[in-house]
């Protein structure tokens, strides 16, 4: 009797049990299932800033391209202002030749002109009754006007005179152009050439490398021709002279008085290039 009530009582139980170890894997399917879902949303937010930095690495990646073609267009830019450079003393050349021809013209217009002049002043001169009437007289007394004019030797022209003086500065005689062109600044010192002549003198002494007596020589021609076509040519050699000596302060003040005084020359391009060298020395 007593079995059977403890058997009854377990048949009783056992629905009750398994009604709750169903209810406990019920909860962990739960669990599990919000767990899934939890790491399902860490993933999209992963993958979400995944897709996003690689966006920003598509962003740096063209950025990175277009700094490289600004880059490159630069250097570009650069070997061309490089070329432009070199350049600029032969351009430099180029119009002293120019000029140089120019002051040419000017001398033979001065040779066919003297001839025109020496009559003239022959017209004026006296007859010899008069010179004699004259040397009756006290000659009156004038103020000397300076050195008087050496006469050319042989005969030889103005013209003839300075082209052999720069012949031989061509051909890199600059002793001999150096005598040739002070023959020529003494023997015609009314001549347009004149102060060319003085000026090829510095660049003798330039090209010799005596750099002091470049100087000199470009100092007398500022001082004693300020209006002359030579005058911003002789600024660059002074500076450039002093910067061969190694004098970098005087040099960038003449570069500077260059600059200041003629604005518009193509010496004062050229000093400013140099002034950009002096300073990255």
């Amino acid at each position: 009797m007593f079995k059977k009530a403890v058997g009854g009582c377990l048949l009783l139980l056992l629905p009750l049990w398994a009604g709750g170890a169903a209810d406990k894997t019920k909860k962990a399917y739960e669990l599990i299932y919000e767990d899934v879902q939890v790491l399902k949303t860490q993933i999209q937010d992963i993958l979400a800033k995944v897709e996003k930095n690689a966006e920003d690495i598509r962003l740096l990646r063209d950025e990175l391209n277009e700094l490289g073609v600004i880059i490159r267009r630069s250097q570009a830019d650069q070997a061309g202002l490089k070329e432009d450079m070199k350049a600029v003393p032969q351009q430099y050349e180029a119009l002293a030749g120019k000029i140089e021809q120019l002051s040419l013209d000017l001398a033979r217009i001065f040779d066919a002109v003297a001839p025109a002049k020496a009559g003239t002043q022959a017209a004026a001169e006296p007859k010899p009754e008069e010179k004699e009437t004259a040397a009756a007289k006290p000659p009156d007394k004038k103020p000397e006007t300076g050195a008087p004019t050496v006469p050319s030797p042989s005969g030889a022209s103005a013209q003839d005179v300075y082209n052999m003086a720069y012949n031989d500065y061509l051909k890199g005689n600059f002793d001999l152009a150096v005598e040739g062109f002070k023959m020529y600044k003494d023997q015609f010192p009314a001549s347009p050439l004149a102060d060319n002549a003085l000026y090829w003198i510095g660049e003798c002494c330039y090209s010799q490398r005596k750099f002091d007596e470049a100087v000199n020589v470009f100092n007398e021609l500022i001082m004693t021709y300020p209006q002359g076509d030579k005058v911003p040519a002789a600024f660059l050699k002074k500076g450039m002279s002093f910067a061969e000596s190694g004098k970098k302060e005087e040099a960038l003040a003449a570069y500077k008085l260059l600059i200041t005084k003629f604005p518009l020359e193509e010496e004062t391009r050229i000093a400013q290039q140099k002034i950009k060298e002096l300073a990255e020395k």
